[in-house]
């Protein structure tokens, strides 16, 4: 199509650069802010001495969503797949058992004890009150289980895929099948009850199932489940820019939006203010900022939006990635990777084993792990230096994998808002967003704290606010040539 007027999307995170590449493919023009000096957001990755070392996602799932773009950027051919049956471990009194992912080894682990395996087997047969407001997922897993399943079973993943607090993290707005199954009687008959379905618990994902079964580029069932690209995962971003070419401007912040009056034979409809009182104008806005970002960005022009982003919280995050001699560990490093519950008392939350998962993370007779240390549940600690940060999460590490010595390499990064949080409160807040920004022609929000947070999330954020631009112009401009008409 051919579009009267710029659009300007706000944010090079992969929301706003899939958002504006699809723009761009439909002939929209399109310009994308990017405050940084690269776009990608948290995906950034460095080759150093041999090392991949990976700033946010290690290995990520890939949905038919995001699996579509590597299709259409062409690096399905640097494509490395991770085997996603490997081992999870989770540690407890300092000794890592496997994550019991099937029947059988929920029954065999000693993670929790019988009573525990029992309350979780007996669930459909007890029933539980839940309370009249939103409960949080500690408050839902004590209820309907005990503590040492919260603690060993639940927290531990809560804290590696979210970075969050279980103590505040919301059932309804994190994960509301939990809530619907517990309604309607058991969560392990609606577990059963989703499988055979074959719609899956998250409800997240069933739009990429429903895209796959109406799929029509040659995307087949044997989608990569997990995995990485041989020049690391930045080579998504890296390739969107490239596409965008001069459609896309680093290092330039947004400051504030406005609107202007629309006069006679003028497309634009609103001004992007940049510093040194420069401005842009455009007929759409899309803001695929985070939520304080665009909380900020709309302080002046719709207070009421602006208080309400403002609500949603960000988890902090540390990432530490370490390179190895081989000799220099004691353990095999077989497997994923370590969860790590706060019952431990430990500052890391989850480490990943890079070089067992993916050939080429690091080179002939070395090793690479990253960890995560922080999150919800212990902010203060990324307020530290990225030295003492370091040291302190090795020393942690090297007490769970019997590692000797100091890393030959090492990246760190400080992430100080790093995830959002679906807290209690979390899925009304995301209501009164939505209905505030109806009240806005022409300025759209994506990202991930309005839904799902997983590349994939975003990838589909991405092209639905696209579609949705699209759709605005395409109306105004007929709006335009009927008013012509009639004139």
């Amino acid at each position: 199509m051919t579009g009267n007027g710029r659009v300007i999307v706000i944010g090079g995170g992969i929301t706003g650069l899939v958002c504006a590449y699809r723009l761009r493919q439909r002939g929209v023009p399109v310009l994308l802010l990017e405050a940084g000096a690269q776009p990608g957001g948290m995906i950034n990755t460095v080759a150093k001495n041999g090392f991949l070392f990976e700033a946010g996602p290690q290995v990520p799932r890939f949905p038919l969503a995001l699996w579509r773009l590597v299709l259409e950027l062409g690096l399905e051919s640097d494509f490395v797949p991770g085997d996603s049956r490997v081992p999870r471990f989770i540690l407890k009194s300092g000794r890592l058992h496997r994550a019991p992912l099937s029947p059988t080894a929920f029954l065999s682990t000693r993670l929790i004890g019988m009573g525990s395996k029992i309350r979780l087997l007996s669930e459909p047969l007890r029933r539980s009150n839940p309370p009249s407001g939103e409960e949080s997922l500690a408050d839902f897993v004590r209820r309907k289980f005990d503590a040492d399943v919260l603690d060993y079973l639940v927290d531990p993943f809560i804290s590696a895929v979210f970075g969050g607090d279980v103590e505040k993290m919301g059932v309804a707005s994190a994960f509301p099948f939990l809530e619907r199954w517990d309604r309607e009687g058991s969560l392990l008959a609606g577990a059963i009850r989703s499988r055979k379905r074959g719609t899956g618990a998250d409800s997240g994902e069933q739009p990429a199932r429903q895209m796959h079964r109406s799929a029509s580029m040659g995307v087949t069932d044997s989608l990569p489940t997990l995995g990485n690209f041989r020049s690391g995962l930045a080579a998504i971003p890296n390739k969107l820019g490239e596409r965008l070419g001069d459609s896309v401007r680093v290092g330039s912040r947004a400051e504030s939006i406005e609107p202007i009056p629309s006069a006679e034979g003028r497309g634009s409809e609103w001004r992007v203010r940049l510093k040194d009182d420069k401005y842009l104008e455009a007929t759409q806005i899309v803001i695929a900022a985070p939520a304080y970002e665009a909380a900020r960005l709309l302080t002046t022009v719709a207070p009421s939006l602006s208080r309400a982003l403002a609500k949603i919280s960000y988890a902090p995050m540390a990432v530490v990635s370490s390179g190895y001699e081989r000799s220099q560990l004691g353990h095999s490093l077989d497997g994923f990777g370590v969860l790590i519950p706060r019952r431990e008392k430990l500052n890391t939350i989850f480490q990943v084993r890079n070089s067992s998962l993916l050939p080429g993370r690091a080179p002939a007779g070395k090793v690479l792990v990253t960890s995560y240390a922080g999150g919800a549940i212990n902010p203060k600690f990324v307020e530290k230096d990225e030295d003492e940060i370091a040291r302190t999460v090795e020393a942690e590490m090297a007490g769970v994998l019997g590692i000797t010595g100091a890393p030959s390499d090492r990246v760190v990064w400080k992430h100080a808002q790093a995830f959002p949080q679906y807290n209690v409160g979390h899925a009304q807040t995301v209501v009164e967003i939505r209905k505030s920004a109806e009240a806005l022609q022409g300025v759209h929000l994506a990202g991930n704290y309005l839904e799902g947070r997983s590349l994939g999330d975003c990838v589909e954020s991405g092209w639905r606010t696209a579609d949705e631009v699209e759709r605005q112009i395409v109306a105004a401009t007929e709006q335009r040539g009927l008013e012509q008409a009639l004139r």
